[in-house]
């Protein structure tokens, strides 16, 4: 039984903070990628159950400002049995006002026997890790084998996520195309990355970095209502991941693409995005759209032709970060981190 949880009714939480969840492997790209892959095939055979996720905003509809997003998950695989709470506030202005992060994650896991709570850690790293994870499965699985080219709109924490994780399994990129509002970033993100190899553009303008290349991924703080991306942007045979969702024009999702994929898609339910959006006023059918898990599975078909341009929608399944979340649990009680927090000796209602 994972917990903390003494014989004498005493419950101790381990708390890990993110220097010990650093030291116990959350910054290992190949560990995130492992279990982002597994939560999907897991989803895809119902071992996963997760709820729609909640959004607090200070801001009404500014989905793109300060909020906080409010997840849950239950993993019941032959692996691991484990459920998590996850809480996540962004403040687009913090790197601005306070040269501090936009977000910051923390989850809380539960044990399944129990229900009590074993560990409280801090899940920025993971969730930022997983969220590049999660677009680079969706190309491995959805783009074209063949693709050379990444197209990176925005160059910050996400887009550094999505260079090493699609580094790993895209094999034949050769030439990264960067677009930022400040270029000197997009320069330094260039010389960090420049040990892979890749030849790296910087782009004068957004059309640049979008119109020629094979894999485009957005992360910008663009919120609804000032789309820009149009269909005559979208490159035959490209894969476009549209993390930060309200990039795209309608026109370009429903002109440009004519295939689309999700890894989770209950999250259709949800009316804070452009596919959910699209469904529920019947301008795409849900049956269009397949799930990540189920083409890993092979019982959907995404890519059919190489011409296929596919739109994929990731926002984060917290099983994700619940499954990696436990990994470096199980790693740093292995090594002896993080500091036990007692919640009860005895209970006090019994």
């Amino acid at each position: 039984m994972s917990t903390e949880t003494a014989t004498n009714q005493e419950v101790n939480v381990r708390w890990l903070s993110q220097e010990e969840c650093i030291e116990a492997g959350a910054k290992n790209m190949d560990m995130i990628l492992e279990y982002v892959e597994k939560v999907n095939y897991w989803l895809a055979e119902g071992k996963v159950v997760e709820p729609e996720l909640l959004h607090l905003l200070w801001e009404e509809g500014n989905y793109s400002g300060k909020r906080i997003g409010v997840h849950a998950a239950l993993v019941r695989s032959e692996e691991m049995k484990v459920a998590a709470v996850k809480g996540i506030p962004s403040n687009p202005m913090n790197p601005v006002n306070y040269q501090s992060p936009r977000s910051n994650g923390m989850i809380i896991l539960y044990n399944d026997d129990t229900g009590y709570p074993f560990a409280v850690m801090d899940d920025t790293i993971v969730s930022a890790l997983r969220t590049g994870a999660s677009s680079a499965l969706g190309a491995k699985y959805c783009a074209r084998p063949d693709s050379e080219t990444i197209g990176l709109v925005g160059c910050g924490v996400i887009q550094n996520a999505h260079i090493e994780a699609t580094s790993k399994v895209m094999n034949h990129i050769k030439t990264v195309k960067l677009y930022d509002l400040n270029q000197d970033k997009a320069r330094q993100f260039a010389d960090k990355w420049e040990h892979l190899g890749y030849n790296f553009e910087i782009c004068d303008d957004i059309e640049q970095a979008v119109a020629p290349s094979d894999i485009v991924y957005t992360a910008t703080n663009v919120n609804l209502g000032n789309e820009y991306i149009p269909k005559e942007w979208i490159k035959k045979g490209s894969f476009h991941s549209g993390v930060s969702m309200w990039d795209h024009t309608n026109e370009a999702i429903l002109e440009g693409f004519n295939k689309y994929c999700m890894d989770y898609k209950l999250r259709l339910k949800d009316d804070k995005y452009p596919l959910s959006e699209l469904t529920k006023a019947g301008k795409l059918k849900e049956d269009d759209i397949s799930e990540l898990g189920q083409v890993m599975m092979k019982k959907q078909v995404c890519r059919e032709h190489e011409d296929d341009a596919v739109f994929f929608v990731t926002l984060g399944i917290c099983a994700t970060d619940t499954a990696n979340s436990y990994r470096i649990y199980q790693n740093a009680k292995e090594r002896g981190l993080g500091t036990n927090v007692k919640l009860w000796s005895t209970p006090a209602m019994f």
